[in-house]
């Protein structure tokens, strides 16, 4: 079970947004339970899902962290344009550069712009 609020953000290409992932990775600290927001990066780039983790993090052989997870596609994404005007979200998505914590405004902000069935 998954708590409701993201609590950080995952930034995937389009190859790492299939159900299930193929070794997702994750931030060093990420347990079972948690929820991450998945940003793909790339053209049309912008949240897209929601990842649930069913394991705690564990080391890649090459290096970063990777855990088992659940991914839980947004009906409708948030492109970035529309995660830029927003006054919460915007400072947080303005210049990602890797998996970062989300601060739980911004959590509670993209959970009021996502279909309640996705957030569930």
């Amino acid at each position: 079970m998954c708590t409701a609020r993201p609590s950080s953000i995952l930034l995937w290409d389009a190859e790492e947004l299939r159900d299930p992932p193929t070794a997702p990775c994750c931030l060093r600290s990420t347990r079972l339970g948690e929820r991450a927001v998945v940003y793909r990066t790339g053209p049309g780039g912008g949240a897209v899902a929601f990842v649930d983790f069913t394991s705690d993090a564990e080391p890649r052989p090459g290096g970063g962290w990777h855990a088992t997870a659940v991914v839980r596609p947004f009906r409708r994404p948030l492109p970035r344009a529309e995660l830029l005007v927003d006054d919460l979200l915007a400072p947080v998505f303005r210049h990602l550069r890797g998996r970062r914590r989300l601060p739980e405004a911004a959590a509670e902000r993209l959970g009021a712009l996502v279909d309640p069935e996705e957030a569930g």
